[in-house]
Order: C-alpha cells, then structure tokens, then sequence
C-alpha cells in the first residue's frame, strides 16, 4: 500500500512539474518581430501598420492565453531600407513584416502590376482592395509571385486617385506632350501616348525632384501629397481621376511567418485583412479632405494652390488615346503566366462590384 502510494505520489509530484515546466516554456515563447516600412507613417498605409495591425495582433495573441508573447520594433521612414527595396529586405529578412511597394517591383513581380496597367477603373479603392484581396487568395499565379520572393501576403494595399500635380498649369491632355512628370516604377505607362516623359521616382522624392527640375510634376495622390507639402513646388492641381491604385501590400517574411504557431499564423492573417478593408475605408474618407488642404495650405505661398478639373473631354481623350497597355502588358507577360485572364478577372469583378471603368481593357485581350 505504501508503496502504491509513493508512486501516486511521485507521479502526481512529476505530473505537476511537467505542467509547470509547459506553463514556463509557453510564458517563454517570445517573438521579437520587426515591422519597417520605406515611406513615413504620417501615409496611411504606413500609419495602419502601427495603428491597428500591431495593437490587433498582439490583443488577439494575448487573448488565446497561451504564454505567446510578441515584442515588436518599428522602423518607418526608410530607416532600415528605401523604396527600391522593400521586397528584398521583407524577403531577406532586415524585416519580418513590411509594406512592400510592388509597383517598384515590376521585374520580380510582373503578375502583380495588373492594376496598374489598367488605368481609369475605377476611384474607390474599397472596391479595388476587396478584388486585390481576393484575387491574391484564389489566384495561383499570384500567390506564386510573393512565395518566391519568400514573403507571405498579408493584405493589399493601395491608394486614392490620381491627379497631376505640376509647376505649371495643365488643362489639356495636349499640355502635357514634352513635360517630364515623376511617377512611381509602372504607373509612368500612363503616360505613354501623350509625349510626356516619365521620371521614376516616389513619394520620398518628388518634392527634390520637381524643385531641382528633375522633373516638372508628379502624377500622384491627393493623401501623399499634402504631408509631404509637394504642393509647395508643384501647385497647380488638375483632377483628372485617372483612378484608385492597388499598388503591392504588407507582407511577412515567410521563415519568420513559418516560425509563429498556427494559431498566431492565422491571427496574423486575419489582421493583415483587416488592416486592408480599413485602409480602404480611411482614405476614401481622407481623400476630399486632403485635397481640400491642399487648398487651404497653399493659398498664401508664393505661387498660391490653384485645383481646377481637366477641361471638358480631355479625361476621356486620355483614356482612349493610351495604347493598350494592358493587351501589351499581357503579351509581354505571357510566358509569366496567365496575364491575360489576370486582367480580365479584375476587370469582371469590379463591374460586378459596380464599378464603371472609363475604358474596358479586357475587352481587347
């Protein structure tokens, strides 16, 4: 009996120390995780990443009450890598988690710039997000794209329409022939037909650029222009609406991803969701306002904000007198995989979601 009872005893005793030695193991599991971007945080897409995506994440871990731990460090602003390599440097690792600019990335990811070759879609980036979304889950070729490049997708990103932004004014399409316009990697195709020569560059530049004459404006966005005051140099404002932009994403180291618990995995990807469909919704609501800044923000500068639209049918002549740079992008793109019915998906999906694109590009393909 005595003995029966030691060894109850001595396996209960065993018991309680393996269960104490698991809660210790667990209350160790720490995941130091570094989020980065190339572009400031005062940009929405940016902003979020601190804002909603790392206090969501780390609310929604603590709440499976596992001992998971994650110690996060933020770097925006280009502290750990420029707008030339926010792939590179998600996909080697300088960060676990980062925005990555995929309209910069049109060599390693050509599937991806399938927004970007189909200008005058659409302005609400809600709508553009949801489709971006979902295109990124179900379609093969586009998942590839991010695998390779060792990161994990997270939630699509993008932004509000598009306007010139220039030093002098712009009312006709034919003003712009001879103009040197900055525009982000891709989105310069826009500017194919009109004599217009496209100058690369992002956010982070065009204020230099268009001051020292590197260029003479900038296609881009009301939300990016107004904190970086690119208006200061570039004060006449032509709305032209050439449409909201999926421009790339967050996305996640995939060894880093690879080492989370799938529970925390999941968590992760949940919120990169969320962190989309907000961001989608914060600058439609941001858009207005920002232009209207731009206004009130430049009325006394040396040469005053001026916002006028493009004179009447001068959108349209734009969008008609493009090439077809989405049949050109799909034939280029052919051999990548499914270009074609890439941006004939997109296309669909949007005017099932209501949109009225000014140009149906798939209908050429």
């Amino acid at each position: 009996m005595m003995k029966k009872r030691t060894f109850v005893t001595t396996a209960l005793a065993t018991a309680l120390m393996a269960a104490g030695f698991h809660s210790a193991a667990n209350a160790q599991q720490t995941f130091r995780l570094t989020v980065a971007s190339s572009h400031p945080a005062t940009l929405p897409w940016v902003g979020l990443m601190s804002t909603l995506f790392i206090p969501e994440v780390t609310k929604r871990v603590e709440a499976l009450n596992k001992g998971y731990k994650i110690e996060w460090r933020e770097a925006y602003g280009g502290q750990l890598y420029k707008m030339n390599a926010t792939l590179t440097s998600v996909g080697s690792g300088i960060a676990d988690i980062g925005w990555v600019f995929a309209n910069l990335e049109s060599a390693k990811m050509p599937l991806t710039q399938f927004a970007t070759v189909t200008p005058f879609a659409t302005g609400d980036l809600r709508t553009i997000l949801e489709v971006a979304n979902e295109m990124n889950e179900k379609v093969p070729a586009l998942k590839a794209e991010w695998d390779r490049n060792n990161v994990v997708f997270l939630g699509a990103s993008g932004v509000d329409t598009y306007h010139l932004f220039t030093k002098t004014p712009i009312t006709t399409y034919a003003d712009l022939a001879g103009k040197k316009i900055s525009a982000p990697g891709a989105v310069g195709t826009w500017l194919r037909g009109s004599g217009a020569v496209p100058v690369d560059g992002s956010l982070t530049s065009y204020y230099t650029d268009i001051q020292t004459g590197v260029s003479e404006g900038t296609i881009s966005i009301a939300t990016g222009i107004l904190p970086n005051k690119i208006y200061e140099v570039a004060p006449y404002v032509t709305t032209v609406d050439i449409g909201a932009l999926y421009n790339g994403g967050m996305a996640m180291n995939k060894d880093s991803f690879g080492a989370l618990p799938p529970d925390v995995q999941k968590i992760v990807k949940e919120v990169g969701l969320m962190y989309s469909k907000t961001l989608g919704d914060t600058l439609m609501q941001r858009y207005e306002a920002a232009l209207q800044s731009i206004q009130t923000q430049g009325a006394n500068q040396s040469v005053p904000v001026k916002v006028a639209p493009m004179a009447p049918g001068e959108r349209e002549k734009w969008a008609s007198t493009m090439p077809d740079i989405a049949a050109d992008w799909a034939r280029t793109n052919a051999a990548r995989g499914p270009a074609a019915q890439i941006v004939k998906t997109y296309m669909e999906e949007l005017r099932k979601r209501g949109a009225k694109p000014l140009r149906d590009w798939d209908k050429a393909l």
